[in-house]
């Protein structure tokens, strides 16, 4: 006979399962759940945790436990396939030009979250809070960023099983700043870059305006292959690797931990810097965040950049790196640049971690894309053609669709004349192998606005593969 908290607990996952209580409830604080149950603390807290083990229930700190289903990876319309392509160095002006794109509040072409998901109220009280602090200046910052900021996410990453020191960490301006300071600081124009394929467009445009070529290294169904990244660093003069370990845009899809480490292992083998872009680790539909491949490397040859861009809010413009052996020249390229990131902000955002805000956020926020992720899987399962695939992600804000036989570039611009902004797939490659690709973001709440627009969008692709 099982224990009376298990059995409690059964009849709470049956209740989740038959959606008698709704995901997204918060669960009767502890003191109230013994006196429905007539039972005592010990039990209670033995239940919740239970029912925490099972991914069923989310503790949010100082707010008590919230409703959750467990994370299953959806099953795409097909299985999910990526071209095998000779990887051969390329130039990114190949790319068709984009079309301004006119946002709206749900938009889905910008991978960023819905603007309700922004903790608005938490934020401006620790902005409030810091300009009243007695030992408030707007003198210039120390070198590397405020301390207490620093210390702040040295505390925060400790918590996910990352070790960084506060002495390690610089603030920048985003990550795409801390990914521009890598770029300039271990290449120079002309050089070669590797990249993942298909690869953030705007990471693309970064490496176009540096004149950096690229060399892109195709993506496979369980992370990067390898092969061709080992023979790339030994016969094309690779200056440095720029990739996402975690739910990459525009794929979502991630690399394992042993893939992380073998690419850690490959830069120090061939002395090659690896620039990291991990602004979507944090964001991760399962109960744990995955680590990045900073956390593999021994010799300091990994540049890991991130931010609170994608987590929390865009308009903060912090992100952070840390930069190994590239240190001093990270700081100088910096300094060259910038004299500093913005005290203000910087000091708000540490008080807003101190709090357990942040850690607060991250699990509401990664309840609600789990969410997400589900209904826009299985609307758009139900009303793109038959051939289509759908990428399901472990984590992030976007979606890769393929349509086979649409030219989605004629796509996107038939959408945009009806006030509907995707990402074609030819931005995100110097390749022509991604023109029937599609990548949309499922940051917003799905809601009436969103499925009218994924209904167009299902609408004009049928059209356009039947023709």
């Amino acid at each position: 006979m099982s224990a009376k908290y298990i059995h409690i607990a059964k009849r709470i996952i049956e209740q989740i399962e038959r959606e008698h209580i709704l995901t997204g409830a918060k669960m009767p604080s502890l003191r109230q759940f013994c006196e429905l149950h007539n039972i005592s603390m010990t039990t209670a807290l033995a239940c919740y945790r239970y029912l925490e083990k099972f991914d069923y229930l989310s503790a949010e700190y100082k707010k008590g436990y919230y409703v959750q289903r467990p994370f299953v990876v959806p099953q795409p319309i097909r299985r999910q396939t990526f071209p095998l392509f000779k990887t051969k160095v390329c130039n990114t002006d190949k790319r068709p030009d984009q079309r301004p794109i006119t946002e709206s509040d749900y938009s889905l072409a910008t991978a960023q979250l819905d603007a309700t998901l922004i903790d608005r109220a938490s934020l401006a009280r620790c902005l409030k809070a810091v300009t009243k602090d007695a030992d408030f200046t707007l003198l210039y910052d120390e070198i590397n960023g405020s301390l207490a900021l620093r210390t702040q996410l040295s505390q925060h990453f400790a918590t996910q099983g990352f070790t960084v020191t506060e002495e390690e960490l610089v603030i920048t301006n985003g990550c795409l700043d801390a990914v521009l300071i890598a770029l300039e600081s271990v290449s120079q124009t002309g050089d070669v870059i590797a990249v993942s394929s298909p690869c953030y467009s705007g990471l693309l445009d970064i490496l176009a305006t540096l004149g950096r070529a690229v060399i892109e290294i195709p993506s496979t169904e369980t992370g990067m292959d390898l092969v061709q990244l080992e023979s790339a660093l030994i016969t094309q003069k690779v200056k440095a690797c720029l990739f996402t370990a975690n739910h990459q845009n525009p794929t979502g899809h991630s690399l394992g931990n042993e893939q992380k480490q073998a690419i850690a292992e490959l830069a120090s083998k061939y002395q090659v810097p690896i620039i990291e872009d991990d602004v979507f680790r944090e964001l991760s539909h399962q109960r744990t965040i995955p680590l990045p491949i900073k956390y593999y490397d021994r010799q300091g040859w990994v540049i890991w950049c991130s931010s609170v861009s994608k987590t929390l809010a865009p308009g903060l413009r912090i992100g952070w790196s840390v930069a190994g052996r590239f240190t001093d020249k990270f700081i100088r390229q910096r300094q060259a640049r910038t004299l500093g990131v913005n005290q203000p902000i910087q000091l708000a955002l540490a008080r807003y971690i101190s709090k357990g805000y942040y850690a607060t956020h991250i699990n509401k926020v990664n309840r609600a894309l789990r969410t997400n992720s589900d209904q826009y899987i299985a609307f758009l399962h139900a009303h793109l053609p038959t051939h289509a695939d759908v990428y399901a992600p472990s984590g992030g804000l976007v979606l890769w669709l393929t349509l086979p036989a649409v030219d989605t570039q004629a796509l996107a611009d038939e959408l945009s004349e009806k006030g509907v902004y995707v990402k074609a797939g030819a931005q995100f490659s110097s390749t022509r192998l991604y023109n029937d690709c599609l990548r949309i973001n499922m940051g917003n709440l799905a809601s009436c606005e969103i499925y009218a627009q994924l209904k167009l969008l299902c609408k004009l692709a049928r059209k356009r593969m039947n023709t």
